[in-house]
């Protein structure tokens, strides 16, 4: 198994299981709240809660990045389009692509964002 496959592994099981949504309300209208769970040389893991009517904007990371939508609806707009996710859909961007992650919804969205600072394949 690859250096980068055994990493994400990792970070999904870190996301998924060792760290649960903490406990708490909805965000105030508009806030995006970021509950950071890891951070290190390989990966940062990130849960974030956006309340309805919310939205990151158009921006590009650099980094790959694999996004799990806990609870909501994510509306995810890239080049490509609009994609709808609902809870326990997974969706990889790889870098640079340029995206908006948005809750057009009427419930609060939870969404676990893995982003893979360095991925070596072996």
């Amino acid at each position: 198994m690859s250096t980068a496959r055994r990493v994400l592994g990792a970070a999904l099981l870190v996301a998924v299981c060792a760290f649960p949504p903490p406990a708490g309300g909805q965000a105030p209208q508009g806030r995006i709240e970021e509950y950071l769970a890891l951070d290190n040389e390989s990966v940062r893991v990130t849960l974030l809660t956006f309340p309805p009517g919310s939205a990151s904007g158009r921006h590009v990371g650099l980094e790959p990045e694999l996004g799990i939508v806990v609870e909501g609806e994510l509306t995810l707009v890239t080049d490509a389009g609009r994609e709808v996710l609902r809870p326990g859909s997974v969706r990889w961007l790889p870098g640079l692509v340029p995206h908006d992650a948005r809750n057009e919804g009427d419930h609060s969205l939870k969404l676990w964002v893995i982003l893979c600072k360095k991925c070596e394949s072996n």
